[in-house]
């Protein structure tokens, strides 16, 4: 039988040295190739896996191929890598790598097909972008978004409809008055979802500063986590506008959680931060999570792209 490349990330490695067998453990199979990864449904899974570094230093190693796995496209491979080449952009923030991902998926639309020559060039479109980040080229261009709040402040509203599970938080005051806070959410007029759209936006700024900005492996390593756990773009049922809106979705929501927990100038620890990120993933992975999206889908303005874009305007 033939053997295709095993990849296992450090984290994983860590974490089920730790914890041997636990369901927590994702193993991930195609026909060319296995990932190893986790469930971050925990908040020791979440410390692991983003609160280092180099959590994503991969150990490759040979394993069997498995005939009834799904194939992978050429495309989709590369497609993937060059995903992760954009967010590993270095001395960018969250919100200018996935502007970066972004212009590479629009980008990589003129250049359908499989091709040696067009695969090799929707591989290079990275290293394009990291040199009009070292101009400044790419910062400019984002800084140049035109501002369009209205999706982000129906996205507010919505927020305060999920059902998170609060009892993973570590217990602290916030743990008791944060999710009456999001709950109020969902009764804010259009004055009070305009007034707390720019509150949040200012107070995002302060807290990336203060909390990620010296640890930005943190919000990195989310973001490798989702293209690498969920071999991004590729889906069997949305098209890729469709996935890195829902990617850009997650971050926005994920970001007005930790606005919101510091609005009132609550301090956020490293444990909070991790809890947080867990609590997301369950409701990102539960079942209500599908009946949202249906609900963000039907508010885009217009085209796909152009609505990504707009919840990553600073």
């Amino acid at each position: 039988m033939s053997t295709i490349e095993c990849y296992e990330p450090d984290f994983v490695r860590a974490f089920l040295s730790r914890s041997p067998g636990s369901p927590l453990h994702a193993r991930k199979a195609w026909q060319h190739e296995v990932r190893h990864s986790l469930l971050l449904t925990e908040a020791d899974c979440c410390e692991t896996a983003l609160g280092d570094p180099h959590a994503f230093t991969l150990h490759v190693s040979e394993c069997e191929a498995e005939a009834e796995s799904l194939p992978l496209t050429r495309r989709e491979q590369a497609l993937n890598q060059a995903a992760l080449n954009c967010v590993t952009l270095p001395g960018l923030p969250p919100e200018q790598r996935l502007y970066a991902l972004g212009i590479m998926l629009s980008y990589s639309k003129k250049l359908p097909g499989d091709s040696d020559q067009t695969l090799a060039q929707v591989a290079s479109l990275p290293d394009v972008l990291e040199g009009y980040a070292l101009d400044g080229e790419l910062q400019a261009q984002f800084a140049s978004l035109p501002p369009v709040l209205q999706l982000q402040r129906q996205l507010i509203t919505l927020l305060g409809s999920i059902g998170f599970d609060w009892q993973i938080l570590p217990d602290s005051a916030r743990k008791i008055s944060l999710p009456l806070q999001v709950a109020m959410l969902s009764l804010q007029d259009a004055n009070s979802e305009a007034l707390l759209q720019e509150q949040l936006q200012a107070n995002w700024h302060r807290t990336h500063q203060q909390y990620f900005a010296p640890q930005a492996w943190v919000f990195s390593n989310y973001l490798i986590y989702r293209l690498y756990h969920d071999m991004f773009p590729q889906h069997q049922g949305a098209s890729v506008g469709q996935r890195y809106f829902e990617l850009t979705t997650d971050f926005f929501l994920i970001r007005t959680l930790f606005s919101l927990w510091t609005l009132d100038g609550s301090p956020l620890n490293p444990a909070e931060i991790f809890a947080t990120f867990a609590l997301f993933e369950r409701w990102r992975l539960g079942d209500a999570a599908a009946a949202l999206r249906q609900q963000i889908q039907a508010l885009l303005p217009g085209d796909v792209m152009l609505s990504a874009f707009s919840l990553l305007t600073p």
